[in-house]
């Protein structure tokens, strides 16, 4: 299965690699007719369209900023507990008499590997980046008070290390300039040195018997089943700041939910939040130890290159209660738990529709193909659209996710039909348009949609929390490509020599600036994947000759595009940087080789996994019919730069599979949604010629398909089976 997996991959990028030569060998040939070539309409729509972006972008900027709040205390004690989902009625009672001073929101507590237990957490909270337990969820201490240590350390530093873990272990207690006591043996994991030596160590009982006193300015407690006993006894310690916080799932129970933290004594009541997660009333434990070093450094700014993640946590203003936080954690578990349900009837509607589409043309039911063309090409805006509205915070969460998905999978279609006929544009080019234009509306909003999106990560991954994941890179690049490259056929057909080049740098740039810019999208795989392919559908559309050196110039562009929005991003600092500023900070720190080498792995994993060797064989062999058959049955009246944005759009794909963790989805969100748009294309010249006349190069004008445009139809471009030199002419025939 595996060799048949890798044939057919390999024969659809042969198919790839060959109309790129073919490309890189002919000539574009345009028309002479020197009319605009957007009507009226259209061109008020493209006006309009920018107008409500820059709109939209000073909307996003209006947006109240998170404040930070220091610990004035000389004292921090953190009480991990396992399993805190909820709040308890210990928690409601303490909340509710420091509904003035309390901070609180949701922690996500996954380490390296999800649903590890506690053990993991008090590790990840002691190296400031995820690690791993390696199973070992029994942690003990020998020795007490100074003399204590832990006795495995050098099998847990083997654990953290492998499979290119990058997490040092012991980094909160280096970085702090005082001493860091531990209560209990989980406490003991992330209070100790990198030597696995302890500062100050107490059992939970000897904590009680000292009256609950911190011997340090950064203790962490562990206390097990009578952690609601110190937490009542601390609340009110004008002295200490305390913060409670859950830790990490019981040993076997693998629940990845996350968990309920808050802190008393601060100045400023609200939810916590953090430049790590962008999102109102969620931290991470990573952000908790960079909080916790930041005030060992006496909040001033922290030395660059530590080897922490994270950020420091910050708060929106806002009342608190044990109310609000029950139904933001309960919000926040349905955004988990409900999102696959989503997911599989997503997929039922994509299937249906695709099944309807094929017996409506066998049947030659052709009012029913239009519909549901318009529906499926639009479907995947649809599901980010489910993010518009917060379906998670219903009482009925899987009816109201389902509902809101029909809606938009209906008012897309409609739209598409609609304008279609308005515009007289081909309905596959008004649904990538549509598609195009709502993931650039949540891009310039900042990523409003994308939390309760169906395409994006559920809070229980811990990944992603904010821009845009590798699901939405995938259908938003294949909309993007596809609008591009026709109105690229547009201004060709003018007559516009140098416009559909333009044009294609305008429209791409505009898509590679929304998916990757730190306010925005945040991609920084996006943004490598997607500006090299971006500009060779510019060259390939121009009078220019695409030739190697050239193509290198436009890898070289990629990289250095990539290249300077991370460094503008890295300007801003440490604790306002998103995953582009991160990764530049890693390489000048010499640490990014992991990072690299964890999302090839990733990558890699997807290829071999039973899905990922149908996904391989399924867009594989996709991309050889449309290669092989379909493009040829495209005319040049309907699109003449079809050729080019196929392949434009098949490098993408596999470049995108290539750079981006997700590996085989992105290669199926790009090849899914382009073969509808050629299937649509195709729609018109079916219903009147049948396959064969289709295969077969016959024309007729389809009455029902609105009209191309102004201006002639454009010289066919030359047939490279014609050309002068015998090894193309060999491939052509061969092919």
């Amino acid at each position: 299965m595996r060799t048949s997996s890798a044939l057919q991959l390999t024969a659809s990028g042969a198919d790839c690699l060959h109309e790129f030569m073919t490309r890189a060998t002919s000539n574009y040939v345009s028309g002479t007719s020197r009319r605009w070539p957007l009507t009226v309409k259209s061109t008020l729509v493209v006006v309009g369209l920018v107008l409500v972006f820059g709109l939209l972008r000073l909307v996003s900027g209006l947006s109240e900023p998170t404040s930070q709040t220091e610990i004035y205390t000389p004292n921090v004690v953190v009480v991990g507990v396992t399993g805190r989902y909820q709040p308890t009625a210990t928690d409601d009672k303490i909340i509710s008499a420091h509904t003035d001073d309390v901070q609180a929101g949701a922690i996500s507590t996954r380490p390296a590997i999800q649903g590890e237990c506690a053990a993991a957490g008090w590790l990840t909270v002691g190296a400031g980046r995820r690690t791993t337990a390696g199973g070992l969820c029994d942690p003990a201490v020998s020795g007490s008070g100074t003399a204590a240590s832990i006795p495995d350390w050098q099998q847990r530093l083997a654990k953290a290390g492998a499979n290119a873990g990058d997490a040092r272990l012991g980094t909160l207690a280096a970085q702090s300039k005082g001493c860091v006591q531990a209560v209990g043996a989980g406490a003991a994991l992330a209070a100790a040195n990198p030597d696995g030596t302890l500062d100050r160590y107490r059992t939970a009982q000897q904590f009680a018997a000292g009256g609950y006193r911190p011997d340090c300015p950064i203790t962490l407690v562990d206390a097990g089943q009578d952690s609601d006993r110190v937490i009542s006894r601390l609340a009110d310690r004008e002295d200490v700041t305390l913060i409670v916080t859950g830790i990490g799932p019981a040993a076997g129970s693998h629940d990845e939910n996350l968990q309920l933290i808050y802190r008393l004594g601060t100045t400023l009541p609200g939810l916590m939040t953090s430049e790590s997660t962008r999102r109102e009333g969620i931290v991470t434990l990573i952000d908790l130890t960079r909080t916790l070093v930041g005030f060992a450094h006496d909040n001033k700014p922290l030395p660059a290159g530590l080897p922490l993640d994270g950020t420091a946590i910050g708060v929106q203003p806002q009342p608190v209660s044990t109310a609000i936080l029950s139904k933001h954690l309960t919000t926040l578990h349905n955004l988990s738990s409900v999102a696959p349900v989503g997911y599989v009837v997503g997929g039922l509607i994509g299937v249906g529709l695709a099944v309807t589409i094929a017996i409506a043309a066998v049947r030659r039911r052709w009012a029913v193909i239009r519909p549901a063309l318009a529906a499926l090409a639009t479907l995947t805006a649809a599901l980010m659209l489910t993010g518009s509205f917060g379906w998670q915070a219903q009482q009925h969460p899987t009816p109201a996710l389902l509902l809101t998905l029909v809606f938009w999978v209906a008012a897309l279609a409609a739209a598409t039909l609609g304008l279609s006929r308005w515009l007289k544009l081909p309905l596959p080019i008004v649904a990538a348009g549509l598609v195009m234009a709502t993931y650039t509306t949540d891009a310039a909003l900042g990523g409003v949609m994308q939390p309760g999106s169906l395409l994006n990560s559920r809070p229980v991954a811990g990944g992603r929390w904010y821009g845009f994941g590798n699901s939405t890179f995938g259908s938003y690049a294949v909309s993007a490509i596809t609008v591009a490259g026709y109105v690229a056929h547009r201004f060709a057909r003018a007559g516009r020599r140098w416009l559909p080049m333009v044009a294609v740098l305008i429209i791409g740039g505009l898509a590679v600036a929304c998916e990757g810019w730190p306010s925005m999208g945040a991609d920084f795989g996006g943004v490598i994947s997607l500006t090299p392919t971006v500009l060779f559908l510019a060259l390939a559309v121009s009078p220019a000759k695409i030739t190697w050196p050239r193509l290198l110039i436009i890898g070289a562009s990629a990289v250095v595009a990539v290249g300077l929005v991370s460094v503008i991003d890295w300007t801003r600092g440490a604790g306002h940087r998103s995953h582009l500023g991160d990764f530049v900070q890693r390489v000048i720190s010499g640490d990014a080789w992991p990072i690299v080498l964890r999302k090839a792995v990733a990558s890699g994993s997807t290829l071999i996994a039973p899905l990922g060797i149908i996904g391989i064989v399924v867009g594989g062999a996709i991309w050889i019919v449309i290669f092989r058959r379909l493009r040829h049955a495209i005319t040049e009246q309907q699109f003449s730069t079809y050729h080019v944005t196929a392949i434009t759009a098949c490098a993408t794909g596999i470049i995108g599979t290539l750079l981006n963790d997700a590996g085989i989805s992105v290669f199926l969100t790009v090849t899914g949604p382009f073969m509808v748009t050629t299937v649509g294309l195709l729609y018109g010249r079916f219903r009147r010629l049948g396959w064969a006349g289709v295969v077969h190069g016959e024309d007729v004008q389809d009455p029902l398909e609105p009209d191309d445009g102004p201006g002639p139809a454009p010289t066919r471009p030359r047939d490279p089976s014609r050309s002068g030199n015998p090894a193309i002419r060999g491939r052509r025939r061969s092919s």
